[in-house]
This record gives structure tokens, sequence and C-alpha cells, in this order.
């Protein structure tokens, strides 16, 4: 009886959109917070089993990295990786993230105009925290 209570209860909640309450523990806290409005919407997309959004988005990042012809390329990398770590509030493999900032890290090395650069600054921090 109280595992019915229990399931109906579970069940409820995910389709009354409170999948941060079924989910909070396994969410990966980071230094400067989360977007909750996103969070919820990654959450639900999970909880539905449905991560072809997430796919796609993941695949437009890429192609947008391949294909890019900007003055800035720094700046698809920062996004993307905040929306890495915001699309994956669990982190993990499956997030991606580590092999991603290893990615950026790697690419801009050696370029010098990216030395000072905030963006590229915090990349680099998160690559490090990432490795330990």
């Amino acid at each position: 009886m109280l595992l019915c209570f229990l399931y109906n209860h579970v069940q409820s909640m995910a389709q009354d959109g409170d999948e941060w309450e079924l989910s909070k523990e396994n969410v990966q806290p980071l230094r400067h917070g989360r977007d909750m409005s996103t969070l919820q919407e990654v959450l639900s997309q999970q909880v539905h089993a449905n991560h072809n959004a997430i796919l796609q988005r993941k695949q437009a990042f890429e192609l947008e990295l391949h294909f890019y012809t900007g003055d800035d390329p720094l700046d698809v990398w920062d996004r993307y990786i905040k929306w890495a770590e915001q699309a994956y509030p669990q982190g993990g493999k499956e997030s991606n993230l580590s092999p991603l900032l290893e990615r950026a890290v790697r690419i801009f090395h050696q370029e010098q105009k990216y030395y000072g650069d905030l963006c590229y600054l915090n990349i680099c921090l998160k690559f490090v925290s990432s490795a330990k």
C-alpha cells in the first residue's frame, strides 16, 4: 500500500513538472550556479526519456565549431561549454565536458591573443578542476 502511494506520488510529481524534486540529489552543483529554467527543461526531457533535443543541440554546436568562419572562435566554444554544463546537470561521461574543455584548451593554448581573455582563463580553470 505504501509503495503504491509512493509510486503514484512520484508519477504525479513528474507529471506536474517537479522533476527537480525527483532529481536534485543527482544534479552536480556549479560554482556559478545553474539556470533553473534550463535545468527544469533538461530534467523534464530526462524523465520523459527524450534526449533527441539535447543530441541535436550538441550536434549543432559541433557543426558550428567545425564550420565557424568568424573573428572569435572562442565564443562558440564558450557557449558550447556553458550549454554542456547546463544540459547535463549530473555531469559525468555523458556530458563529455572534460574532453570538451581539453579540446578547447588545446586549440587555443598557443593563441597569444587569448592569454588575457577571461573567457579563455575560465575555460582553463574549468579544465583543471575537471581533471581532479
